[in-house]
Protein backbone atom coordinates (compact mmCIF):
# COMPACT_ATOMS: atom_id res chain seq x y z
CA UNK A 1 0.00 0.00 0.00
CA UNK A 2 1.29 3.51 -1.23
CA UNK A 3 0.18 7.21 -1.23
CA UNK A 4 0.75 10.25 -2.71
CA UNK A 5 0.48 13.52 -1.81
CA UNK A 6 1.27 17.15 -2.45
CA UNK A 7 1.19 19.99 -5.00
CA UNK A 8 0.25 18.94 -8.35
CA UNK A 9 0.08 22.10 -9.84
CA UNK A 10 -3.49 21.24 -11.57
CA UNK A 11 -6.69 20.71 -10.38
CA UNK A 12 -8.67 17.08 -11.17
CA UNK A 13 -11.99 18.70 -11.59
CA UNK A 14 -14.20 21.80 -12.81
CA UNK A 15 -15.10 22.15 -8.67
CA UNK A 16 -11.09 22.71 -8.03
CA UNK A 17 -11.38 26.17 -9.73
CA UNK A 18 -13.12 29.16 -7.86
CA UNK A 19 -13.75 31.08 -10.73
CA UNK A 20 -13.57 28.82 -13.81
CA UNK A 21 -15.99 25.44 -15.17
CA UNK A 22 -13.40 24.72 -17.54
CA UNK A 23 -11.68 21.65 -18.38
CA UNK A 24 -8.27 21.88 -19.90
CA UNK A 25 -5.89 19.48 -21.51
CA UNK A 26 -3.70 19.34 -18.60
CA UNK A 27 -6.60 18.47 -16.60
CA UNK A 28 -7.68 15.65 -18.76
CA UNK A 29 -3.91 14.55 -18.70
CA UNK A 30 -3.78 14.38 -15.37
CA UNK A 31 -6.71 12.57 -14.69
CA UNK A 32 -5.71 10.02 -17.28
CA UNK A 33 -2.23 9.76 -15.53
CA UNK A 34 -4.46 9.51 -12.19
CA UNK A 35 -6.60 6.19 -13.93
CA UNK A 36 -3.16 4.76 -15.58
CA UNK A 37 -1.20 4.58 -12.23
CA UNK A 38 -4.53 2.66 -10.61
CA UNK A 39 -4.63 5.92 -8.53
CA UNK A 40 -7.87 6.97 -6.60
CA UNK A 41 -8.15 10.47 -3.83
CA UNK A 42 -8.52 9.70 -0.05
CA UNK A 43 -11.68 10.79 1.40
CA UNK A 44 -10.90 13.93 2.89
CA UNK A 45 -11.62 17.01 5.12
CA UNK A 46 -10.65 20.36 6.14
CA UNK A 47 -10.37 23.43 3.48
CA UNK A 48 -11.10 22.44 -0.34
CA UNK A 49 -9.61 24.77 -2.16
CA UNK A 50 -6.05 24.42 -1.17
CA UNK A 51 -4.26 27.33 -2.94
CA UNK A 52 -4.65 31.10 -3.40
CA UNK A 53 -3.44 33.69 -4.95
CA UNK A 54 -4.03 35.77 -1.90
CA UNK A 55 -5.45 38.31 -3.70
CA UNK A 56 -8.99 40.15 -3.04
CA UNK A 57 -11.92 41.22 -4.66
CA UNK A 58 -12.34 39.96 -8.75
CA UNK A 59 -8.58 39.21 -9.06
CA UNK A 60 -9.09 36.66 -6.15
CA UNK A 61 -8.75 33.05 -7.72
CA UNK A 62 -8.70 29.78 -5.04
CA UNK A 63 -7.97 26.07 -6.78
CA UNK A 64 -7.20 22.38 -5.63
CA UNK A 65 -4.42 21.84 -6.23
CA UNK A 66 -3.00 20.01 -3.40
CA UNK A 67 -4.66 16.07 -2.98
CA UNK A 68 -3.33 12.86 -1.82
CA UNK A 69 -3.77 9.67 -3.65
CA UNK A 70 -3.54 5.68 -2.68
CA UNK A 71 -3.72 2.72 -4.40
CA UNK A 72 -5.76 -0.51 -4.57
CA UNK A 73 -3.51 -1.98 -1.57
CA UNK A 74 -3.74 1.40 -0.14
CA UNK A 75 -7.97 1.45 0.23
CA UNK A 76 -7.96 -2.50 0.79
CA UNK A 77 -5.67 -1.98 4.04
CA UNK A 78 -5.82 1.08 5.14
CA UNK A 79 -9.31 2.24 3.95
CA UNK A 80 -10.59 4.03 6.94
CA UNK A 81 -7.46 6.57 6.45
CA UNK A 82 -8.46 9.86 5.39
CA UNK A 83 -6.36 13.08 4.36
CA UNK A 84 -7.12 16.82 6.44
CA UNK A 85 -6.40 20.03 3.88
CA UNK A 86 -5.36 22.09 7.01
CA UNK A 87 -5.71 26.32 6.94
CA UNK A 88 -3.62 27.70 4.63
CA UNK A 89 -1.64 30.45 7.59
CA UNK A 90 0.79 32.52 5.31
CA UNK A 91 1.32 30.35 2.55
CA UNK A 92 -0.28 30.51 -0.83
CA UNK A 93 -0.78 25.99 -0.02
CA UNK A 94 -2.50 24.44 2.49
CA UNK A 95 -0.70 21.51 4.33
CA UNK A 96 -1.71 17.90 3.91
CA UNK A 97 -1.46 15.78 6.48
CA UNK A 98 -3.26 11.76 6.44
CA UNK A 99 -4.97 10.73 9.57
CA UNK A 100 -4.78 7.29 10.50
CA UNK A 101 -7.43 5.44 12.44
CA UNK A 102 -7.00 3.07 14.79
CA UNK A 103 -8.45 -0.36 13.58
CA UNK A 104 -10.85 -2.27 16.03
CA UNK A 105 -11.37 -6.19 16.39
CA UNK A 106 -14.03 -7.35 14.04
CA UNK A 107 -16.44 -8.69 16.29
CA UNK A 108 -19.88 -8.72 13.49
CA UNK A 109 -21.07 -11.53 11.69
CA UNK A 110 -20.13 -11.85 7.98
CA UNK A 111 -23.15 -9.99 5.77
CA UNK A 112 -25.18 -12.60 3.71
CA UNK A 113 -27.31 -11.36 1.22
CA UNK A 114 -30.71 -13.24 1.15
CA UNK A 115 -32.86 -13.37 -2.47
CA UNK A 116 -36.28 -13.39 -0.33
CA UNK A 117 -35.20 -9.68 -0.19
CA UNK A 118 -36.16 -9.14 -4.00
CA UNK A 119 -39.56 -9.94 -3.28
CA UNK A 120 -40.28 -7.02 -1.15
CA UNK A 121 -41.91 -4.37 -2.76
CA UNK A 122 -39.82 -1.74 -1.68
CA UNK A 123 -36.57 -3.39 -2.48
CA UNK A 124 -35.96 -1.05 -5.74
CA UNK A 125 -37.07 1.89 -3.72
CA UNK A 126 -34.54 1.43 -0.69
CA UNK A 127 -31.92 0.59 -3.35
CA UNK A 128 -32.36 3.19 -5.44
CA UNK A 129 -32.38 5.96 -2.62
CA UNK A 130 -29.26 4.64 -1.37
CA UNK A 131 -27.72 4.52 -4.47
CA UNK A 132 -28.41 8.00 -5.33
CA UNK A 133 -26.81 9.48 -2.51
CA UNK A 134 -23.42 11.04 -2.84
CA UNK A 135 -20.30 11.09 -0.22
CA UNK A 136 -17.12 13.22 -0.10
CA UNK A 137 -15.17 10.28 -0.56
CA UNK A 138 -13.31 8.52 -3.38
CA UNK A 139 -15.23 6.27 -5.48
CA UNK A 140 -14.32 2.89 -3.59
CA UNK A 141 -15.09 4.37 -0.09
CA UNK A 142 -18.49 5.70 -1.62
CA UNK A 143 -19.21 2.23 -2.83
CA UNK A 144 -18.38 0.78 0.68
CA UNK A 145 -20.25 3.25 2.85
CA UNK A 146 -23.19 2.76 0.38
CA UNK A 147 -23.39 -0.80 0.58
CA UNK A 148 -22.82 -0.40 4.17
CA UNK A 149 -25.67 2.02 4.46
CA UNK A 150 -27.53 -0.84 2.16
CA UNK A 151 -26.72 -3.29 4.31
CA UNK A 152 -29.00 -2.26 7.82
CA UNK A 153 -31.77 -0.80 5.84
CA UNK A 154 -31.82 -5.15 3.79
CA UNK A 155 -31.74 -6.38 7.32
CA UNK A 156 -34.85 -4.62 8.58
CA UNK A 157 -37.04 -6.29 5.66
CA UNK A 158 -36.26 -9.62 7.96
CA UNK A 159 -34.03 -12.22 8.43
CA UNK A 160 -33.99 -15.96 7.44
CA UNK A 161 -37.91 -17.10 7.34
CA UNK A 162 -37.49 -20.73 9.36
CA UNK A 163 -39.24 -20.02 12.17
CA UNK A 164 -42.34 -18.28 10.59
CA UNK A 165 -42.15 -21.40 8.28
CA UNK A 166 -42.02 -23.76 10.96
CA UNK A 167 -45.00 -22.42 13.27
CA UNK A 168 -47.01 -22.07 9.66
CA UNK A 169 -46.37 -25.81 9.03
CA UNK A 170 -47.19 -26.67 12.34
CA UNK A 171 -50.78 -24.84 11.90
CA UNK A 172 -51.34 -26.71 8.70
CA UNK A 173 -50.53 -30.28 10.04
CA UNK A 174 -52.76 -29.48 13.35
CA UNK A 175 -55.60 -28.35 10.95
CA UNK A 176 -55.65 -31.67 8.46
CA UNK A 177 -54.92 -33.80 11.65
CA UNK A 178 -58.60 -32.13 12.92
CA UNK A 179 -59.80 -32.25 9.54
CA UNK A 180 -58.42 -36.15 9.35
CA UNK A 181 -60.56 -37.09 13.19
CA UNK A 182 -63.10 -34.44 13.06
CA UNK A 183 -64.13 -34.41 9.47
CA UNK A 184 -64.02 -31.45 7.39
CA UNK A 185 -65.96 -28.30 6.85
CA UNK A 186 -66.23 -25.08 4.56
CA UNK A 187 -64.50 -23.13 7.08
CA UNK A 188 -61.86 -25.42 8.20
CA UNK A 189 -61.43 -26.07 3.85
CA UNK A 190 -61.07 -22.56 3.33
CA UNK A 191 -58.32 -22.16 6.24
CA UNK A 192 -56.61 -24.98 4.74
CA UNK A 193 -56.51 -23.36 1.79
CA UNK A 194 -55.07 -20.15 2.69
CA UNK A 195 -52.42 -22.09 4.70
CA UNK A 196 -51.46 -24.22 2.05
CA UNK A 197 -50.62 -20.88 0.00
CA UNK A 198 -48.70 -19.23 2.89
CA UNK A 199 -47.04 -22.61 3.55
CA UNK A 200 -46.02 -22.78 -0.10
CA UNK A 201 -44.52 -19.25 -0.27
CA UNK A 202 -42.55 -19.43 3.05
CA UNK A 203 -41.10 -22.21 1.60
CA UNK A 204 -39.52 -20.38 -1.54
CA UNK A 205 -38.54 -18.11 0.65
CA UNK A 206 -36.76 -20.26 2.28
CA UNK A 207 -35.67 -21.86 -0.93
CA UNK A 208 -34.49 -18.19 -1.66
Amino acid sequence: PWAVLGDFNVTRYRTGHSTSSRVTKAMKDFNNTITKSELEDLNCSGFHFTWSNMRTGVGAVSKKLDIALGNWHWFRTLGDSFAVYHPLGISDHSSVSIQMRSKLPFRGRPFKFLNLWTENENFLKVVRQEWAKTYQASLLMAIHLKLKSLKGLLKAFGTRPDSKAKELRLQLHTLQREILNEGETPSRAEKERKLRLEVGRMARWEEA
